[in-house]
């Protein structure tokens, strides 16, 4: 009987846990949150499916699918049986965009890691925490550049170097 309590001690304690996908999943979620729905896309990538809703604000769902889940399933006599299972095998994460910023971020699906919430999400989310930063225009950069320095042409200041595989 000491062995069972053991065992449902730790199992509890594990339980508790959470993956460096779910932590991934909801550092990316609070990121997103009031992004330009540009730079979403650009680190996120294309959605699957967009709609717009009744209100006026758009659906962006983005989506991950895993083929392998794993998992193991134990039978103890004295305890009984239970089952650990690996991570869910697809998350679907919808983001909700008003006035080209997004309002919010929800994962749904059969998403959640053996230890932790929503980590199968982390992907989708991955790209926009590794490169949070908003993507430039060259001709903006070098538009804002020009300001700064006086030159009212527009054009580089400076020339670019030529590749040496191209002269």
């Amino acid at each position: 009987m000491p062995r069972a309590l053991f065992l449902i001690g730790v199992l509890l304690a594990l339980s508790g846990c959470s993956t460096e996908g779910a932590q991934v999943a909801e550092a990316g979620r609070q990121l997103i949150t009031g992004m330009d729905v540009d730079d979403v896309q650009a680190c996120a990538g294309i959605p699957t499916r967009v709609t717009t809703l009744r209100d006026g604000t758009e659906l962006l769902s983005f989506e991950q699918r895993n083929a392998n889940v794993g998992g193991f399933n134990v039978s103890l006599p004295a305890v009984g049986g239970f089952s650990l299972a690996g991570s869910g095998s697809y998350c679907t994460a919808l983001v909700r965009v008003a006035q080209g910023r997004v309002i919010g971020v929800v994962f749904t699906g059969d998403n959640d890691d053996t230890f932790g919430r929503e980590g199968v999400c982390a992907p989708i989310v991955r790209g926009c925490l590794r490169y949070p930063e908003p993507a430039r225009l060259p001709a903006a950069a070098e538009a804002e550049e020009a300001g700064r320095s006086g030159n009212i042409s527009g054009g580089a200041s400076t020339p670019l170097p030529q590749d040496p595989a191209h002269r």
